[in-house]
């Protein structure tokens, strides 16, 4: 797996590709598990954006709805804590796999 920026396409792959670590632990030894796996815009501003409309709505399709014309994605993985449910944490997909050891050498690029 390449680092992000990717294409629309490319993300969504990937997105759908990684739907299965919904509701596994975000980091060992916290309370936060993972909400959802999901594209987002690639510059810092628009990801920012679509952060705060995911905090509030609580929806990655309403966050989707922001205007963004931009022709770079990446994918993050969005966490919650159980007992706080104001409390997220992301981290886009390449360093989280890295991270957490779900890629293979092989796949480190």
């Amino acid at each position: 797996m390449k680092r992000a920026p990717y294409t629309l396409p490319e993300a969504d792959k990937i997105c759908a590709e990684y739907q299965y670590l919904v509701g596994e632990p975000f980091t060992t030894g916290s309370d936060l598990k993972i909400e959802c796996v999901t594209t987002t815009p690639f510059d810092e501003m628009s990801k920012e954006r679509f952060l705060i409309l995911y905090f509030l709505l609580n929806s990655t399709e309403g966050a989707k709805t922001n205007e963004y014309n931009g022709l770079l994605y990446d994918v993050l993985i969005i966490g919650r804590s159980a007992k706080d449910v104001h409390e997220l944490q992301q981290e886009d997909i390449y360093s989280w796999l890295v991270k957490n050891k779900k890629l293979t050498e092989a796949e480190v690029s």
